[in-house]
């Protein structure tokens, strides 16, 4: 449970390198960043009960910038808001470095909401060696939470010292208030969210139905999909291959899928290939019969996912109907699939009258 819950899994995940390139076990970088994340969340639950199930994710067992685990990126994607410790060996971290792209794809992510990206300036950078996603439009970076004096390379109470620990108490207290203002104001947002999308129709079993739809020479790849989403918990619904390879018409194949699609909860398109005749074809689907998909549905809400094997980017239309992307490579993608799901069934049915 989360403050966010059950819009996001964890209110915070902390994206930060230990400092301990030889391995030793012990760091005072880590410390610091630790105290710092201890002393924030007491701070944050002594002054106000509110936040009583604030849930900051970070593994002081592991570096997060080196383990790049699927069970990771899970959780980066399942957060709210991304903190950034930063420090010269987090610039050199694989997250800023081999994993770059994946990496700039989560802060973009954030972007598209207002401040979901926090930068705590712990050890002064070179600005100049930050990656382009980390500065604003004009190419400056943020000014971010800095604690540390601008001349000096190591963050305030350094080592446990306390020679400046005023300073340390007064960015500690700013990083406290803008942090509790924001989560509020995320979660106005998804409630408001919430209240505006119209119910979904229930499944006349009261199970998930996922529609799937592959085309017919992507059958074992779809055959695959619908095992572990049926390992889920999940029920997929498709055509039969048989039929669709038959039917002369597509007319009348589109026809099927749409009625067959309206009593699921969500519509999920197997992208195999990185063809451009597959791409529109899907694209068609997502704007055309998905639409009237949604009037069977009585005008509710269709939620709409690629499950992608080709590691490459949707086109921008899909983006624009509110496509989400999983990709089938990452072994956590049912995970993160059925989270989307759940926060989907849950708008849903909070959205009922």
């Amino acid at each position: 449970m989360g403050y966010l819950s059950p819009y996001f899994e964890h209110d915070v995940f902390v994206s930060y390198s230990h400092g301990d390139p030889h391995g030793k076990g012990t760091s005072v970088l880590k410390s610091w960043t630790s105290g710092l994340l201890n002393e924030l969340e007491e701070h944050i639950l002594a002054i106000d009960p509110e936040f009583e199930e604030l849930a900051i994710w970070r593994d002081e067992k592991l570096d997060p910038t080196q383990l790049l685990t699927p069970e990771l990126k899970a959780r980066v994607k399942s957060s709210a808001i991304l903190f950034i410790v930063m420090s010269p060996h987090y610039l050199k971290s694989r997250w800023c470095g081999d994993e770059l792209s994946w990496f700039k794809e989560q802060i973009q992510d954030r972007a598209r909401d207002p401040e979901r990206v926090f930068i705590i300036r712990a050890v002064r950078t070179d600005t100049g060696k930050w990656p382009d996603f980390l500065r604003d439009e004009r190419g400056f970076a943020p000014l971010g939470f800095a604690f540390h004096h601008p001349e000096n390379d190591a963050p305030f109470c350094w080592a446990g010292s306390d020679a400046e620990r005023k300073e340390y108490l007064q960015c500690l207290g700013t990083l406290r208030t803008t942090l509790m203002k924001r989560l509020r104001e995320l979660r106005e947002r998804e409630k408001a969210r919430v209240v505006t999308q119209k119910p979904a129709r229930r499944s006349p079993d009261g199970t998930r139905r996922i529609y799937l739809h592959a085309r017919p020479e992507d059958a074992p790849i779809c055959e695959d999909v619908s095992t572990y989403l049926s390992r889920d918990g999940l029920k997929p619904i498709s055509l039969p291959i048989s039929l669709s390879k038959e039917l002369p018409d597509w007319t009348l194949e589109s026809k099927l899928r749409i009625k067959a699609a309206k009593d699921c909860d969500a519509l999920a398109l197997v992208r195999a290939e990185n063809d451009k005749k597959l791409d529109n074809a899907l694209a068609d689907i997502v704007t055309r019969e998905r639409e009237q998909m949604q009037e069977q549905r009585g005008g509710a809400d269709l939620p709409c996912a690629v499950l992608d094997q080709t590691g490459r980017d949707l086109p921008e239309i899909f983006s624009a109907f509110g496509v989400e992307r999983f990709d089938l490579r990452d072994q956590a993608w049912t995970g993160e699939f059925r989270h989307w799901l759940d926060k989907a069934s849950l708008a849903s049915m909070e959205a009922q009258p």
